[in-house]
């Protein structure tokens, strides 16, 4: 590692703990909400939820399917944009990006009673005309709209779609700076991916975190219907009896400077209670740690959402010392040794719970010491593996098998099950592995 990134990393872990509470506390959160609506009154402005749609984008598929709902459940003023795909500094791993969305989007959108009419990315020709009749459209009219077309769009149906052209759509010229000005937009208040909505200085993408936003509306006294389901809801499968025993092995793969995977654990834990699985941990190096660099509104959005995350199930998070560079690789060094030892998983939990929720630095003798020695196991014995290199060669091993799941970022979860495997990453998608679970004991 360079002498640059060495300082890099130093300033990180000791100089940013306050900006990150700043990001992540959840009373600073409420108190900007108040100052927010506040101003808005002030200002006279309705309540207008501004919506980024990418037609490319298969999350804004399912979306659009619920867009029309979502304007009837809130009173609210929907301000919809098309725009194109994220900035390529926000996308890490461009050539597994495409393929795992759309495979993940095609996977949850059963549960929100959303068909993909086709496995396959639109063409260009199907989105240039989708872009020119939605650019066209008043509000009102795209809202009514959006479903029907984005449905074209993914089923590849180009001649529907130029029977809606009209002597009042757009020309392409026009649709291109329209979508300019959209994303100029879009940039103002720090989004970077289609399906996000934006309502007064927060963000919520797609349907993973809609019913933070519902919560929110709800909250202000916007939902029509009080008792209602909220639009995000989705459908979780019951199991009629858990069997006793199964050939189910849950593999884990977190990095120690994931913030998301931090408040993974508890969940985590269930599944293996819950359920007759084991769990197989592999650890990763962070993306910082392999040359990935995250800008810096996109890192501030992810301590947001991983704050309100960890509310809303009800974990700790927000003490935060990164424990990027040398801590991380003195205690990834030891990790082979304590998995051997059956405490692989423990290991890496407690490692986090420091990082991100008591800001303990993971990297000193005594700290490390202390963790052994309450795992039950020998520091001395421990030692000997404490700063050597045997650890870099699992890690980069277990990189590659996640990646040949087109899956890049952490918590990556690999459920293996005989010949048959089931890739998918984030700590919002622990229902999915559930819900595979459930299929699989179920058979």
């Amino acid at each position: 590692m360079s002498i640059i990134s060495s300082i890099r990393n130093m300033v990180s872990r000791y100089l940013m703990p306050r900006i990150f509470l700043n990001w992540s506390d959840q009373d600073i959160v409420l108190r900007k909400r108040e100052e927010r609506e506040e101003l808005r009154k002030k200002e006279g402005r309705p309540h207008e939820v501004f919506y980024f749609h990418e037609l490319l984008d298969p999350y804004s598929h399912i979306t659009a399917q619920l867009i029309n709902k979502f304007t009837s459940e809130y009173s609210v003023e929907l301000v919809p944009m098309v725009v194109n795909e994220p900035p390529s500094k926000t996308v890490h791993e461009p050539s597994l990006y495409r393929k795992y969305c759309l495979r993940d989007a095609i996977r949850i959108a059963p549960f929100y009673e959303v068909e993909f009419p086709k496995d396959k990315l639109p063409n260009e020709k199907v989105v240039s005309l989708a872009q020119r009749i939605l650019c066209s459209l008043k509000k009102d009219e795209f809202i009514s709209s959006i479903a029907e077309i984005s449905s074209l769009v993914w089923s590849g149906d180009e001649t529907a779609l130029e029977a809606l052209i009209t002597e009042k759509t757009l020309s392409e010229e026009t649709t291109f700076t329209t979508i300019s000005n959209n994303e100029e937009q879009r940039d103002e208040v720090e989004a970077y991916m289609g399906s996000t909505f934006s309502y007064e200085g927060e963000l919520y993408w797609g349907v993973d975190r809609l019913d933070h936003l519902e919560h929110r509306l709800k909250v202000l006294g916007l939902k029509r219907n009080a008792e209602s389901d909220y639009v995000s809801e989705r459908k979780k499968t019951n199991i009629n009896g858990i069997p006793n025993h199964s050939n189910i092995e849950l593999e884990f793969y977190p990095s120690l400077n994931s913030p998301y995977t931090s408040i993974s654990l508890e969940r985590i834990k269930l599944l293996q209670t819950t359920y007759p699985i084991k769990i197989i941990t592999r650890p990763v190096l962070p993306m910082l740690m392999r040359n990935m660099t995250i800008p810096r509104y996109k890192a501030r959005y992810i301590f947001r959402d991983t704050a309100r995350e960890a509310k809303k199930y009800d974990v700790p998070f927000g003490k935060v010392i990164s424990p990027l560079g040398k801590p991380a690789e003195r205690a990834y060094s030891l990790f082979p040794w304590v998995d051997q030892q059956g405490q692989g998983f423990e290991y890496i939990c407690r490692l986090m719970i420091s990082s991100f929720r008591k800001a303990e630095d993971i990297g000193v003798n005594s700290y490390l010491k202390e963790l052994i020695e309450d795992l039950g196991l020998d520091w001395n014995e421990a030692q000997k593996h404490l700063d050597t290199d045997n650890w870099k060669d699992e890690l980069e091993k277990n990189r590659l098998i996640m990646y040949e799941g087109n899956s890049w970022g952490v918590p990556t979860f690999r459920l293996v099950d005989g010949d048959k495997t089931f890739t998918t990453w984030g700590q919002d998608r622990i229902w999915l592995i559930e819900e595979e679970i459930i299929k699989r004991l179920n058979k």
